[in-house]
């Protein structure tokens, strides 16, 4: 094994949203064993770094579910791929009425009606603003629905206008259902293979762990992949290993075991 690579939501940080330190110390020592260290998100490149501020843990991430891979160490994009202008402002134009989170790699807004507010530079902008400023550079958008019928009929809708654009059905709170929005192709077995080509390292030689539907693909192509057991059951048919809940250090413990 030379790259391990896990989900970061409910894998590596447990409930409260925190990496245990012991979690952590396990990663420093498999990383000082030659093994390197990534994860893998829906979440935008700074809210994961800013993890990584205290305790440098990270050498690859793959966020936006793929659309922006980044090597931490030597500070460089290896791979992004925006939604495109034209999609953004269709999608808007169908769902002005709904809450849309725009996710810029750096920055994470949200628009309500025709106003966009972003949480790291704390400013708001009206919608032709944001997206004059922005156009090439959102590589996720969520779109927030109270029902699943209402999200799943707008993936229907979506999928059929034949926009190019891959559409995640997710569902962030008891009572949020989200459509979530990338550009078409993009997934993360695709991020994965943009850092193990860059390291020339053959996905026989990855391990990742996860908890969600989306990641069969994943664990279908690389060498060793692991099921949390708060994960999703389909998922656990096709992995070759499985460990306890994120609230249970369950990654901590797959790397004990492995290394």
């Amino acid at each position: 094994m030379k790259l391990f690579i896990t989900d970061f939501e409910d894998t590596l940080i447990d409930s409260d949203g925190a990496i245990p330190l012991s979690t952590m110390i396990e990663i420093d020592r498999m990383r000082k064993d030659g093994i390197q260290f990534g994860v893998c998100s829906g979440k935008i490149l700074k809210t994961i770094l800013d993890y990584n501020r205290d305790f440098p843990f990270l050498d690859y991430i793959i966020c936006c579910h793929g659309a922006f891979v980044y090597d931490v160490i030597n500070r460089k994009v290896l791979f992004k791929k925006a939604i495109g202008g034209s999609i953004v402002k269709r999608v808007h134009k169908l769902y002005h009425d709904k809450t849309i989170y725009f996710s810029t790699g750096y920055d994470y807004s949200v628009c309500h009606e025709e106003v966009v507010s972003s949480y790291t530079k704390n400013r708001s902008l009206s919608f032709l603003e944001f997206y004059d400023l922005n156009k090439d550079h959102i590589y996720k958008m969520d779109i927030v629905f109270d029902t699943k019928k209402e999200r799943d009929s707008a993936y229907d809708e979506l999928y059929e206008l034949g926009l190019k654009a891959t559409f995640i059905k997710s569902k962030k709170k008891k009572k949020e259902y989200v459509l979530e929005i990338v550009a078409k192709d993009v997934n993360k077995t695709k991020g994965l293979e943009k850092i193990c080509k860059t390291q020339h390292i053959s996905l026989d030689d990855v391990c990742f762990v996860g908890t969600c539907e989306d990641d069969i693909p994943i664990f279908l192509s690389v060498g060793i992949s692991v099921f949390l057991s708060n994960g999703c059951k389909k998922l656990k048919k096709v992995a070759s290993m499985e460990s306890s809940s994120n609230d249970t250090k369950g990654v901590e413990k797959v790397i004990k075991k492995l290394i």
